[in-house]
């Protein structure tokens, strides 16, 4: 029995040890974006939680709220592309810095608007600045990190975001108390929310200090933006295309459904607002960690196929949120769903960031982000329709989000399974240097592009 466990135990050792060996790997750049990204996942965490209240506090009308929340995406879908093509003019840190001033300056400007205008004017600042941020990112990390520490870089981003959301949440709901006493004011009041905010648009201003620490050096010629039109700088759009279409199907799925799981909980189990901040707060601790796990499943099964087990495994459990009337089993499968869905989008932004030259990559960022703006865009109100429907209700909406997800997730595995398992087996085949396999991988994505429309045809 002993000598058992330590069979299982010491391969397990072995990968941990190689995961952490690629962590202490990262470049002083990468180390100094991952701590920018911790700060500013503290501020969105308390932006999130503190801004619908301090908005409703100051007496504007839901309507107003309403609009100043779309806001944000619907600049992001005019701004998504125009930002990559800027981020592949002007470099990286420069995008990265004009990106995280943008959006510290919306935020003080929502904490000092003096009217509804000033606000519209903040949000609009906001939504490029981060769309911005979004589109520079992905590629930062791919120019600063070597072939085996790619996916662990993309994954402790999105993980370490996540985790840190469950402390600002926290710092977030202690803070109006903290500035209510302080003022002499209710701890629901405006001035109360108004304090808060100030906390997070400091926080935002503290993580511009990383940025700026980053060293980024000239870059050739031929990584250069061609055009100032991006369809001019895609050598592949029928590759990109690939991408951008399961993305909007995801997006979409998760817009009909995610944004109203707290009103879902609520109405269906009756539990108290204090129950339900602990159930999403451990859901944020535990998909962050299950992120940065990820690379683990990438070493053995691939980027491409472990997003698909990984979205796929996790709808039996989006099912049994809908269909079991037992809150802690609801609970239960609401934490692992949550874990499974996500632990998979770095591993795709990692491979979609490979199969492209460098100077196309904010651009296909652009791109992608924007194709997941569009669902979120569209979904809430396909939702919001669903939901005023008494014969509808949430259970269909479940079903639909399910649909799409086994649709995106059979079209992520027919476009790009047999690309990836083929440049796996060039990479074990010829050890390369870390540039030279990125342009083996572009080359052989736009070869089996090329392969793949003969290939098509024929079975058709």
């Amino acid at each position: 029995m002993t000598q058992s466990i330590r069979q299982l135990i010491h391969p397990l050792n072995r990968v941990l040890v190689r995961y952490l060996r690629r962590i202490r790997a990262f470049s002083p750049n990468a180390r100094l974006f991952l701590v920018s990204t911790i700060i500013t996942g503290l501020s969105y965490s308390i932006y999130w939680l503190i801004f619908n209240l301090y908005i409703d506090s100051s007496g504007y009308p839901r309507t107003f709220l309403g609009e100043l929340q779309s806001m944000p995406h619907l600049i992001a879908i005019l701004a998504g592309i125009p930002g990559g093509v800027l981020a592949d003019r002007i470099g990286r840190k420069r995008a990265l810095l004009l990106a995280s001033a943008g959006e510290t300056a919306a935020m003080l400007g929502v904490v000092l608007a003096p009217g509804p205008n000033w606000l519209r004017v903040s949000m609009i600042t906001f939504g490029a600045s981060e769309s911005l941020w979004w589109v520079a990112s992905s590629p930062f990390m791919m120019e600063n990190s070597t072939e085996d520490e790619r996916d662990a870089l993309f994954s402790a981003n999105f993980g370490l975001q996540t985790l840190v959301g469950f402390f600002g949440a926290l710092v977030g709901g202690y803070l109006p108390k903290i500035f209510g006493n302080l003022m002499g004011v209710g701890v629901e009041s405006s001035p109360a929310y108004q304090g808060t905010l100030a906390v997070m648009v400091a926080l935002w201003a503290l993580a511009l200090i990383p940025v700026f620490l980053i060293k980024e050096g000239p870059r050739p010629a031929a990584d250069q933006v061609r055009s100032i039109w991006p369809w001019r700088n895609i050598s592949n759009p029928r590759l990109v295309m690939r991408m951008f279409i399961p993305n909007i199907v995801i997006s979409m799925g998760a817009a009909i459904l995610i944004p109203y799981m707290n009103l879902f909980f609520k109405e269906t189990f009756f539990i108290p607002d204090s129950t339900l901040g602990m159930l999403f707060a451990v859901s944020s601790v535990i998909t962050g960690t299950a992120t940065l796990g990820a690379p683990l499943l990438a070493d053995r099964w691939g980027r491409i196929r472990s997003l698909v087990i990984t979205q796929l495994t996790s709808i039996p459990f989006l099912l049994t949120i809908a269909l079991v009337p037992i809150f802690w089993v609801a609970g239960l499968a609401f934490w692992v769903r949550a874990a499974l869905m996500n632990m998979g989008s770095p591993l795709y932004q990692a491979f979609a960031m490979e199969q492209v030259p460098t100077r196309e990559r904010a651009t296909l960022s652009g791109l992608l982000g924007m194709s997941w703006t569009i669902g979120w865009t569209i979904g809430p109100y396909l939702s919001g329709y669903m939901q005023a429907q008494p014969h509808i209700g949430f259970k269909p909406i479940f079903v639909t989000t399910c649909v799409l997800y086994v649709v995106a997730s059979i079209l992520e595995r027919v476009f790009f399974q047999r690309l990836e398992d083929r440049q796996r087996r060039a990479i074990n085949r010829e050890p390369l240097g870390d540039f030279r396999m990125g342009e083996e991988k572009v080359e052989m994505a736009e070869s089996l592009e090329r392969g793949t429309s003969t290939s098509d045809a024929h079975r058709h």
